[in-house]
């Protein structure tokens, strides 16, 4: 074996081990503080009262009281503040018992993450090393919707030669978490692919729709009115705060407000339809892109949790798993940025840094080179 492959393989390892101890010591602290599948409960809870009574789907204090089985003394404010168009994705979770949906929505979910990232890599170490990062771990272990909309994304923007079908995966994926895709209709505007972005919004504005005739107007104006709300919790919540990885959430937490704050807000926004012109007119992988859009939407979302990283795991896996490329080094890098270390909104523009190299000419590698499926 040629030493320098040597030596990066035992780099490699040294990495998995230490995120091991990472993820170890994350389930530690989360089992101390909240319990298990806390984030996938108001998702179970909510739906279920949308379908029983929709006008208190965004009443907070009546989706934390429907989970008082399982908080038992944690003693926070636990809302649904999904849009009303995510409750058919989530509904046949809401039909079973909870400790039922809550393993079969991550399996099913992480399931996907894993199955897209197989497609662009065909490397086992990629999905061992996506299976080791700290922030999937965190998205098991309180049951968020990150693999879902990793996959669905993933899949999309690797589908090159399926414009309607990617269309409408990523439909779906907005319909979920649109502050994690709110530059998408930028992004497919600038490749000029008009076909997958009339597919995305045909297939998000038919679950807006099949939501309005299960639910009415009520809800969605609901859940407008809970989102300031919602802002509120967190900014008043330091523990909360502490761990948003936006930049937004960074200044918020240094005190910035007023004017000062608005500002940075406008240049963030700038920064993250910088970041998607860059990927999207460019021949980039479908890896680069998915950090370009979920990154640079992260870059203007006011808040979001490090457990977001998840959806952008692959980018760092699938690269670092490719032992032979010449610029391994900077992939492992970028690898070690997920382990929860470092401040979020640093991580965030690290990672932004490193995935895409705007320094370099573009040159996609055979391990993330776009795949087509015919079939």
């Amino acid at each position: 074996m040629d030493s320098t492959l040597r030596v990066r393989r035992l780099a490699l390892l040294a990495v998995v081990a230490t995120f091991l101890v990472a993820d170890v010591g994350l389930a530690r602290e989360i089992f101390h503080v909240q319990p298990l599948g806390i984030d996938f409960a108001p998702i179970w809870s909510g739906v279920r009262i949308a379908l029983e009574r929709p006008r208190d789907m965004y009443d907070f204090a009546a989706v934390t009281r429907d989970q008082d089985w399982l908080l038992g003394a944690f003693g926070k404010v636990r809302p649904f503040v999904y849009p009303p168009s995510s409750v058919t994705i989530f509904l046949p979770f809401a039909l079973m018992g909870f400790w039922v949906a809550y393993p079969a929505f991550m399996l099913t979910t992480g399931g996907l993450l894993l199955w897209s990232t197989w497609r662009l890599s065909h490397r086992a170490t990629a999905l061992l090393l996506v299976l080791m990062l700290p922030p999937v771990w965190w998205s098991v272990l309180v049951g968020q919707v990150t693999f879902l909309v990793g996959g669905l994304v993933l899949m999309a923007l690797s589908l090159r030669s399926r414009p309607i079908l990617a269309g409408v995966l990523l439909g779906v994926a907005a319909a979920v978490k649109p502050q994690l895709l709110v530059l998408f209709p930028l992004a497919l505007a600038l490749e000029g692919r008009w076909r997958m972005l009339a597919a995305a919004t045909g297939a998000g504005g038919a679950l807006c729709a099949l939501s309005l005739a299960m639910l009415g107007v009520g809800p969605w104006l609901d859940w407008l009115a809970a989102l300031p709300r919602f802002s509120a919790l967190i900014g008043d919540d330091r523990l909360l705060l502490a761990g948003v990885i936006t930049p937004t959430g960074a200044l918020v937490r240094l005190g910035v407000a007023g004017p000062a704050l608005m500002a940075a807000q406008v240049l963030f926004w700038v920064a993250g339809a910088a970041v998607v012109w860059w990927a999207f007119t460019r021949a980039t992988s479908p890896l680069q892109r998915l950090t370009a859009l979920v990154g640079g939407s992260l870059l203007l979302a006011p808040y979001a949790m490090g457990y977001e990283f998840a959806i952008l795991a692959p980018a760092a896996a699938v690269p670092a798993a490719n032992l032979e490329v010449p610029r391994w080094p900077i992939h492992l890098v970028a690898l070690l940025l997920l382990n929860l270390a470092l401040p979020g909104a640093v991580a965030l523009i690290g990672l932004l840094t490193l995935v895409l190299q705007p320094w370099r000419p573009v040159e996609p590698e055979a391990a993330a080179a776009p795949v087509s499926v015919t079939t």
